[in-house]
């Protein structure tokens, strides 16, 4: 497992930045899938089942104003920072391993 820090910026407001520390990369993407999941709650109050494809989440992702993840490099002991496309192709690999 390798600690993660995600770091996202909801909104154009520069006072949205926030960040979070995970243990993997796997929690995480967790947490981006369920940001979108509270975001469609908020949308739908009412809906019982909401269901959505993980593009959606993908877009999400590409529409925020910011987004990267630092990864802990236990070797070097340093972290290594990543972009919004490495974010989207991990959350697809995070969908594709819940999804079995």
């Amino acid at each position: 497992m390798s600690h993660t820090i995600l770091l996202v910026q909801k909104t154009q407001a520069v006072s949205s930045k926030t960040y979070i520390e995970f243990s993997s990369v796997a929690l995480a993407m967790d947490e981006v899938i369920k940001m979108y999941e509270d975001y469609l709650k908020n949308k739908y109050p009412n809906k019982e089942r909401i269901e959505f494809d993980v593009n959606e989440v993908l877009d999400m992702v590409f529409n925020l104003p910011d987004c990267a993840a630092l990864v802990l490099d236990t070797k070097s002991g340093t972290y290594i920072p990543h972009d919004k496309s490495w974010i989207q192709k991990q959350v697809v690999v995070r969908a594709q391993s819940r999804a079995r």
